[in-house]
């Protein structure tokens, strides 16, 4: 029991000399002389067209990138690049009941993705990702689309980020 006192203090002691060690658990993995990212436009080219996606999506994307890292948006020709479209936007029924009809439906989203890394071009990549959610037939699509596509975009998102900057 008297050395139960000893070791917390051992331990204390440790922990304020390493006050000035800098640790990460984020896992960022973004080269040290790539400073800047700049995001285009992307482009609704889907045959269902929402009139806000496409800024909505753009901002998103910059957000992540602004509250996730320490690389400055820059308007254009940034060290990290990047660029693409929204190629799919739909609605379709996913699973049916046993008269039919649709019980569930899948609204899902494509979105196509290029990145550029000029300074380290063995990072660049061309995808297409694609996600989606389920919905009931019941609900009206109007009601909760944005919800939707705010929940689709935030994975496309999240998969755009995780492979720029933690190489995934």
């Amino acid at each position: 029991m008297k050395y139960k006192g000893l070791i917390l203090g051992l331990i204390l002691l440790s922990l304020s000399a390493c006050k000035s060690c800098k640790y990460s658990l984020s896992g960022i993995n973004i080269p040290a002389d790539v400073s800047n990212i700049s995001i285009a436009y992307f482009n609704n080219q889907a045959s269902l067209v929402n009139p806000s996606i496409s800024q909505k999506f753009t901002e998103q994307l910059k957000d992540k990138f602004m509250r996730e890292t320490s690389l400055a948006i820059v308007p254009q020709n940034g060290d990290f690049k990047i660029t693409g479209s929204i190629t799919d936007y739909r609605i379709q029924p996913s699973a049916t009941t046993n008269t039919t009809e649709a019980a569930k439906n899948r609204f899902s989203m494509t979105v196509n993705v290029v990145f550029e890394c000029p300074k380290h071009k063995e990072m660049n990549f061309t995808e297409q990702i694609t996600k989606f959610q389920e919905f009931n037939a019941t609900e009206n699509f109007q009601t909760i689309e944005n919800r939707l596509s705010d929940e689709v975009s935030t994975q496309i998102i999240q998969e755009i980020f995780n492979k720029v900057a933690l190489k995934w």
